[in-house]
């Protein structure tokens, strides 16, 4: 793919693995709208990369809250004329613990950020990735969605479930 003429929407685009993909992208010319619920970081991830907003925009989201995401890409698309690309990168870690002592909510909140987040992200953008045909979906998974990992069974439902989906 060349990426001088394309723009991406990248998740998690406030620190981690986020923010190296959203840098590396725009080093290569692409244009991103980064996404994370953080806006201090998501700010921080923008200074970092030294380019204007016509390459990179921070959109602050919570991908939990589908309403917002059902709109969202309308906002990309109003920002950059077009979208070609969705990076599903944003996930949380639960507490490392069995599963006996996480509460509903923590369950809940693993299973809507890495789960759920993803697939409202995915079937808000696919109606604009099947009519253009060039466009790519990443979905971030993690080795913890082939093999448990103690203490952390709620965020490996989640990553398979990642996985699956996105076969």
């Amino acid at each position: 793919m060349i990426l001088t003429t394309k723009t991406i929407v990248v998740t998690g685009a406030g620190s981690g693995l986020g923010r190296e993909l959203t840098l590396q992208l725009l080093r290569k010319g692409a244009k991103v709208a980064g996404v994370d619920i953080n806006p201090i970081t998501l700010l921080q991830t923008g200074q970092l990369a030294q380019v204007g907003e016509d390459r990179f925009k921070a959109f602050p989201l919570d991908i939990t809250d589908s309403q917002k995401v059902g709109r969202f890409p309308v906002e990309v698309i109003r920002h950059f004329g077009v979208v070609d690309g969705l990076i599903n990168n944003a996930g949380i870690i639960q507490p490392f613990k069995p599963v006996q002592d996480l509460s509903m909510e923590e369950i809940q909140r693993v299973m809507n950020v890495n789960f759920f987040g993803t697939l409202s992200l995915t079937k808000a953008f696919l109606p604009y990735f099947l009519q253009r045909p060039e466009a790519h979906l990443i979905n971030i998974s993690s080795m913890g969605g082939f093999l448990p990992v103690p203490g952390q069974t709620m965020y490996g439902v989640a990553k398979a479930a990642v996985k699956l989906f996105t076969e």
